[in-house]
């Protein structure tokens, strides 16, 4: 077989990109403002509140960080994302209830948390303090999922400086005035997110009858799960040594000095945050290693390290004017929480790359970086008290770091390391170690070195990428091209299974070439570009090869006219066929149900399916004798399939039942029993979630992967309430987990091509799933006593596997 090999032209930042770098600008301005803010505050409190009672704040804030961590991500980017991806208003609406059950939800279990953890270390009203500040910020995030969701990130950017800048004036307010102490300053943080309900999205959490519908969402639940789990990971890691050291029988001078150091080290966690939130929508359109993750790590670095390394070569004297004398162990703790602060920004940064792209192997990696972390506090702690603990915090968190690393060098390539600005630091590093002996020139360096860094950060610019195999072209998730392309793919997206494989001498859809991106943005996403006549002769080459010719050919009419008048005429003479088949059948008292076909001018030179009851296949194959011309039978298929070919026209492949190589996978009774009637025609359809079934029984029992014309007629029917009757029916024939997995396979590449990426067709089914489904189905068949059935199953799972492995390399 051969290729196609057309480059794709280079192309200018696409509109998405733009959006996502301008919004990246303002949120993370705000995050650094934020940040300032935050650190003022903490700063000041330091000199208006004693040793313990900064105690007391310095651990009900790490908590309320935590539980905010995970707010922040399980609520506005799931949201967001559902907004991006909605097609329609009431799926708008869907998502924004979705939001705010697990908004409310999550906001009354993590106060509940929150509250019991804090009874170790507070009074009862900072506890309650802090449970009611948790459910707050937990109910105002879906404000700031809406405006996430629908790209007003200038207007979030100035709501979330406007909620930190409130929180430092009424914090002050009741610590200050009202005496209210480490409660009134934590009481700050709730207070100051009430003016974000301003901007919540009453309008879209109207319709009290599709409640229900939204909390049943299995998708967002999914996500939202997903997301929580990862960054409650990284916020477990990022405040579990503030609320640990609190516990240990540490003097309070010493505490904290560890809070504040720790505090101050975790800048670089505010900064990958806001370069997470700037980049994820952007990077959920891309495929895993794409330069764009390269992008966000620059962002990063140009910032973080240069901040790293000021606040751990911080002079004592420095450190004398700006905190209390009670703070007397900054100085040798500072380096130490600097390196681990930069490591678990670093953990929160690449942890964002796996969720982009909804890879959860991170998981269990940050899983054993926690214990990882837990094990050098410990250690640490028991080696040298405050300083240890701070020493072990650091090693873990590299290890963390470096662990997880590893696994993303493996997963998405190098590619996200390239060219990463880490000589200049250094060499910053070196000047700062240098004058911190002489703290006047040292604040010079340092105040340079930072200014330089913001510079630097704030004139970051993204540059415009080819479309290739890293980059996904096409437009963005909820544009009116994507809508359009998804409520209806062609006539026949929507169609009945078909197609058994590629014909020999087809060209693969495997290369990101321009021809390939041609098909795939006009087939898929109804994105009809201007296309030379090489490029779309290129491209028909490679839409006969997966069953999609006619779906280019109508989105090219007057340049591919001759192949429009082709399907028109294959159209006729499919509908003539299928219709006096179907109706010679019923004529002798035999149904059938349409199971698969290739059209109606879907493919040109396709054949249709049909399935007769039980017992009736014989006495179906003799009514159609006088309709064909030729019948043949495959010596796999000899008691269950036979072939009749018309005098022209289709030919049609009569089945015994729904199977392949006489392993029989669904049954007759089941499908009769649930088919619909089709309008007018002789013949019954399969009820969608037996479409659905049929899709990825095809894809396990036989082709072991899925064409482009499969995933197109499997995008509409990805329902929850078909997918669901869909598992329950395969499970009740005993391929259930095989159907979950295959489904799984088709899903990701559907989520993949609505992002815009390349995909390469035929997407395989992993090699697990191709061979496991034998080992699940064949015991069923057993039991049931169809002993040739389940021995052909077994004997020929591995032939058929290996079959389908050399062709497809072949190819």
């Amino acid at each position: 077989m051969t290729s196609t090999r057309v480059s794709a032209p280079p192309t200018a930042a696409r509109p998405d990109d733009v959006t996502a770098v301008q919004g990246a600008r303002w949120v993370t301005a705000a995050w650094l403002t934020i940040g300032a803010l935050n650190y003022g505050y903490a700063l000041l409190l330091t000199r208006l509140l004693d040793v313990d009672d900064f105690a007391t704040f310095a651990a009900g804030q790490g908590l309320v960080l935590c539980a905010a961590t995970i707010a922040l991500v399980a609520i506005p980017w799931v949201l967001a994302q559902a907004l991006a991806r909605a097609r329609s208003e009431s799926e708008r609406g869907d998502a924004v209830r979705f939001s705010v059950v697990i908004a409310v939800t999550g906001g009354v279990l993590a106060g509940a948390v929150v509250a019991l953890v804090a009874t170790r270390f507070a009074g009862a009203a900072t506890v309650a303090a802090l449970g009611v500040v948790t459910l707050l910020i937990y109910v105002t995030r879906v404000s700031g999922g809406w405006l996430q969701g629908t790209e007003r990130m200038r207007t979030l950017a100035g709501v979330l400086t406007g909620e930190a800048a409130l929180k430092v004036g009424v914090g002050l307010f009741l610590v200050s005035v009202l005496g209210l102490g480490a409660t009134g300053a934590l009481a700050a943080f709730g207070i100051a997110a009430l003016p974000l309900l301003i901007w919540w999205p009453y309008r879209m959490t109207r319709g009290g009858g599709r409640w229900a519908q939204a909390r049943g969402n299995r998708d967002l639940w999914r996500r939202a799960i997903e997301l929580g789990t990862v960054q409650s990971l990284v916020a477990l890691m990022a405040t579990i040594d503030l609320v640990l050291v609190t516990l240990l029988p540490a003097g309070a001078a010493a505490t904290a000095s560890y809070q504040a150091s720790v505090m101050m080290g975790r800048a670089p966690l505010f900064l990958a945050s806001a370069v997470s939130v700037a980049f994820f929508p952007a990077l959920s359109r891309r495929r895993m290693g794409t330069p764009l993750a390269a992008n966000a790590m620059r962002m990063y670095l140009i910032v973080a390290l240069p901040v790293a390394a000021v606040y751990a070569t911080t002079p004592p004297a420095v450190l004398d004017v700006i905190f209390p004398a009670d703070y007397g162990m900054l100085s040798r703790l500072v380096m130490f929480t600097a390196v681990s602060g930069f490591a678990i920004g670093g953990i929160n940064l690449v942890s964002t790359f796996f969720q982009a792209v909804n890879d959860q192997s991170c998981q269990s990696r940050q899983a054993v970086g926690v214990l990882l972390f837990v094990a050098g506090l410990v250690i640490g702690w028991r080696a040298g008290g405050v300083l240890g603990l701070a020493i072990g915090g650091c090693c873990g968190a590299v290890a963390a770091l470096l662990l997880l690393v590893r696994l993303l060098v493996r997963r998405q390539g190098f590619r996200v390391f390239a060219q990463l600005p880490l000589v200049e630091p250094l060499l910053v590093t070196c000047v700062l170690v240098a004058l911190r002996p002489v703290p006047a020139a040292w604040l010079v360096a340092a105040t340079a070195t930072g200014i330089l860094a913001a510079v630097r950060f704030l004139g970051h610019r993204a540059t415009a990428t080819a479309p290739g195999v890293s980059e996904g072209s096409g437009p963005r998730q909820g544009t009116p091209a994507q809508a359009a392309g998804a409520a209806g793919v062609s006539a026949g997206a929507d169609r009945d299974p078909g197609g058994d494989g590629p014909r020999p001498g087809a060209v693969r859809l495997r290369e990101d070439t321009a021809c390939a991106r041609l098909l795939l943005d006009a087939v898929w996403r109804h994105d009809v570009r201007t296309a030379g006549e090489d490029e779309l002769r290129s491209a028909l080459a490679v839409a006969r090869d997966s069953n999609t010719e006619a779906l280019l050919a109508r989105c090219y009419p007057r340049q591919l006219a001759e192949t429009v008048a082709e399907v028109e005429q294959r159209d006729v003479a499919f509908r003539s066929g299928v219709r006096e088949a179907t109706e010679l059948l019923l004529a002798v008292g035999i149904p059938s149900v349409l199971i698969k076909a290739d059209g109606p001018g879907e493919h040109v030179g396709g054949d249709f399916d049909l399935v007769v009851p039980d017992g009736r296949w014989a006495a179906a194959a003799d009514a159609l004798s006088g309709w064909s011309v030729r019948r043949d039978r495959y010596w796999l298929e000899r008691s269950t399939k036979v072939l009749l070919w018309p005098r022209s026209g289709p030919a049609a492949h009569l089945h015994a039942s729904v199977c392949w190589f006489g392993v029989p996978v669904m049954a007759n009774d089941r499908l009769f029993a649930r088919a619909l009637t089709a309008d007018d025609r002789p013949w019954l359809e399969p009820r969608p979630a037996d479409r659905l079934r049929i899709w990825l029984a095809h894809a396990l029992f036989q082709n072991l992967s899925f064409e482009l014309s499969e995933l197109l007629a499997i995008r509409p029917l990805l329902r929850p309430d078909v997918m669901a009757e869909a598992w329950w029916e395969s499970a009740r024939e005993g391929w259930g987990t095989a159907h979950s997995q295959a489904l799984a396979t088709a899903m990701e590449a559907v989520r993949r091509l609505d992002r815009g990426e390349f995909v390469s067709l035929p997407v395989p089914l992993p090699t697990r799933v191709s061979l496991h489904v034998a080992v699940e189905h064949t015991p069923r068949l057993l039991r049931e006593g169809r002993i040739e059935g389940a021995v052909r199953e077994a004997a020929l799972r591995i032939p058929l596997y290996v079959t389908k492995s050399r062709k497809a390399g072949a190819s």
